[in-house]
């Protein structure tokens, strides 16, 4: 809540700068720095060079304020453009963006380049603010599903903060990015907050908020439907915390994937997903890993208070995650990310598969500390089932057995956690209390 509080101050804060009033080569108070007074006009020819030129001045102002201004009432079209600090003054101007940002066309004269990696990057700056009740249209629609086109589709990120510091990001729409809407990579003490992230459901690889290589980052309050995961956290992420999201379609709240690269720092730890619903999407919350992985290791992660409403498979750990088959000959290796303390706890709603919770865990690493509370899901008019492979140790801290079960039965269970595939009911609510309907 005091995220949430602190970001509607910036928001207010920045309004409040508005009303300064241009400012061209003078400094005051309060300075804004329109685009279209650097040259920047609605239409589809790049307005790369517009953009930069208000952002050395907003950048290099010595007010104690300064606002970049992307005004409402138009559609301002550019290629790649990187907006790099630091700022003479060590902190960086309030970035609004009330208006209509997409990609120019590439190819259609102007010499406009979108990048493979990202088409606005923020980079090297501290205390930044980007907010704003305009959009970030990455004109993706189409591009990932292009038939006769030979040409592998660019992939880029709408947004990339890269070495960002102290920052918020807020109030934004984003929609039909050709990658990732949001990227947070290489970021401290980030906070992301009011966001509507859209694109279509068949669309690959547009994660609405990625975390990768970052520590203290908030994801708040936003709305997320994607071809791809609503938020992912990535390698060498730390303290995370994901609360308030609505997300759906998509593949769900994940983290990872992870292992997917020889080189990658792999370790996670400390992140925390609470208080969001899931909707129709083909996973609910998972941590995943490719198989063949370097080592590395995911812990301290816990998903809680999650409403599920129409979700395929609803928990789930993967470690055996190989989509579109590209797992170049690993596939039948096993992952050396070492999963351990995962809690699942109070996670409610509706599965429309009979695989309610998939626990897949590696046989050469498998998962330790996983402890699952308060699931209360429902399958249809079927059972739900569980499925746990390679998970050591009690899943829960076990009540005394009811009087229904034998010791024999005890004996059994037991052994599911390193293997099995197990109909829910009176016989594993010792082991792993669901509580399942019909």
């Amino acid at each position: 809540m005091a995220s949430t509080s602190k970001a509607l101050v910036v928001v207010f804060a920045v309004a409040g700068l508005l009303t300064g009033g241009h400012a061209h080569g003078k400094d005051h108070a309060a300075s804004v720095f329109d685009v279209t007074e650097y040259g920047a006009a609605p239409s589809n020819r790049d307005n790369k060079d517009a953009f930069l030129a208000a952002w050395r001045a907003a950048c290099g102002s010595t007010a104690v304020n300064s606002t970049l201004l992307f005004p409402k009432g138009g559609t301002f079209a550019a290629g790649s453009v990187r907006f790099e600090g630091p700022c003479p003054n060590g902190g960086a101007p309030a970035v609004v963006i009330d208006g209509v940002l997409q990609p120019c066309a590439v190819g259609g004269g102007g010499g406009c380049r979108l990048s493979d990696d990202a088409w606005i990057t923020f980079t090297g700056l501290n205390n930044l603010v980007v907010t704003g009740a305009g959009t970030l249209d990455g004109q993706g629609q189409g591009s990932h599903h292009r038939s006769g086109n030979k040409a592998k589709p660019k992939t880029t990120t709408t947004l990339l903060f890269d070495g960002v510091t102290n920052s918020t990001l807020s109030g934004l729409r984003l929609v039909n990015s050709r990658g990732f809407h949001v990227n947070l990579r290489r970021c401290t003490v980030i906070t992301a907050s009011g966001l509507s992230i859209h694109a279509p459901a068949a669309s690959r690889n547009t994660d609405g908020v990625h975390v990768a290589f970052s520590s203290h980052v908030r994801v708040l309050d936003s709305a997320i439907g994607t071809g791809d995961d609503c938020v992912s956290v990535g390698p060498g992420s730390a303290d995370v915390l994901v609360s308030g999201v609505a997300c759906g379609p998509g593949h769900g709240i994940s983290v990872g994937s992870l292992g997917g690269g020889e080189e990658e720092e792999e370790e996670v730890r400390g992140v925390v997903v609470r208080n969001c619903t899931v909707k129709g999407t083909t996973n609910g919350v998972r941590i995943k890993t490719w198989p063949g992985s370097p080592p590395g290791a995911a812990s301290n992660i816990t998903f809680e208070d999650i409403a599920m409403d129409a979700v395929d498979n609803p928990v789930i750990i993967d470690q055996r995650y190989c989509p579109h088959g590209r797992c170049a000959g690993a596939g039948d290796k096993p992952s050396l990310v070492q999963i351990s303390e995962v809690t699942f706890r109070r996670i409610e709603g509706t599965s429309t598969t009979p695989m309610a919770v998939r626990l897949l865990c590696s046989e050469e690493r498998p998962c330790t500390g996983v402890r699952i509370d308060g699931i209360n899901l429902t399958c249809g008019d079927v059972p739900c089932r569980y499925e746990l492979s390679n998970v050591r140790g009690p899943v829960v801290p076990a009540p005394a057995p009811g009087p229904g079960v034998r010791q024999e039965e005890e004996e059994e269970e037991a052994d599911v956690a390193s293997g099995g595939n197990e109909q829910l009911g009176q016989f594993t609510w010792w082991l792993v209390p669901f509580t399942v309907r019909g």
